[in-house]
């Protein structure tokens, strides 16, 4: 049974806004009822037409990973769901494609175990409802800037419906473990800052600005850091440290304890075994609770 023609639509859509995916990714975020091959016939389609080229993934067979063409990514850039969307840098070359697959790979496997979840419970999380590198500026001095590998939208329709957004940093074990902990303060950072107008510094009107996140969102998001790549005992280590920073840093303990933005940490292996509602998800200014699912941290 062939695809209908708004299926290409939504696979240039999706590669835009996430770089590269697999065939099988692709599937699962588009057409979840229909078989791998649909999916790898379409592509070999958008191929011929130049819209799509792929890369073969660094050891694991033939498995191909698909990105726009510099054709393709200005048809997409004029997609209205994309309005406001960077445009994503095109790979140099192929071998600049294989080095960066990795991490763009893990972040699109995080995101198809949240659309997958929420068909499961009956909840809503679209292909697109899954941001990449959303930029923030907290300061103006060096590392004043906030870019998280996501920003995720995620409704739950029961018992009554409500819209969760998350920052969600997918690590796969490259960066040390206290470079990992230390995003948790500049999202502190991010939290306390407030952007005062010039005309209002040194004036007693300084402190009521409004903090910077709440330009752009009605309630902090949860930061969801999900752990790529990483066996459970290296995985723990990662965790703990993070434990350890929002226990010590003042910053970090107002914002998670006193301000109660939820923080938690999940290995993607467990995502994808038994789904993100599942109870797979650690607190991070908890270490005592008992794991729960994304939305119960």
């Amino acid at each position: 049974m062939a695809m209908p023609p708004e299926i290409d639509h939504a696979v240039v859509a999706a590669l835009y806004q996430f770089r590269m995916a697999t065939a099988e990714q692709l599937r699962v975020l588009h057409t979840p009822d229909a078989g791998i091959e649909q999916m790898r016939r379409r592509l070999r389609r958008l191929h011929e037409e130049g819209l799509v080229d792929s890369v073969v993934l660094p050891q694991a067979g033939k498995l191909q990973a698909w990105f726009l063409t510099e054709r393709a990514v200005k048809i997409a850039a004029t997609f209205p769901e994309l309005e406001g969307v960077a445009s994503p840098p095109l790979p140099e070359d192929k071998s600049a494609a294989r080095l960066r697959l990795g991490h763009v790979l893990a972040v699109v496997r995080t995101h198809v175990t949240f659309v997958a979840g929420a068909r499961a419970q009956g909840d809503e999380c679209a292909p697109l409802d899954f941001l990449p590198e959303v930029y923030h500026r907290f300061g103006e001095a060096p590392g004043g800037a906030l870019i998280p590998d996501g920003l995720l939208h995620y409704s739950k329709k029961k018992p009554n419906r409500v819209l969760h957004r998350a920052f969600v940093e997918v690590d796969r074990g490259t960066m040390s473990s206290e470079k990992l902990a230390a995003k948790l303060i500049a999202y502190a950072r991010f939290h306390e800052h407030h952007p005062v107008p010039a005309h209002l510094r040194r004036t007693s009107h300084s402190q009521s600005v409004l903090p910077a996140w709440q330009q752009h969102y009605p309630a902090f998001p949860r930061l969801l850091f999900v752990l790529a790549d990483t066996g459970e005992r290296a995985a723990l280590r990662r965790l703990r440290d993070m434990q350890a920073v929002a226990a010590a840093h003042p910053m970090v303990e107002r914002m998670l304890t006193f301000q109660r933005v939820k923080a938690g940490a999940a290995r993607l292996a467990d995502l994808e075994q038994h789904g993100v509602n599942a109870p797979v998800w650690d607190s991070i200014s908890d270490p005592a609770r008992a794991r729960c699912g994304a939305w119960e941290l």
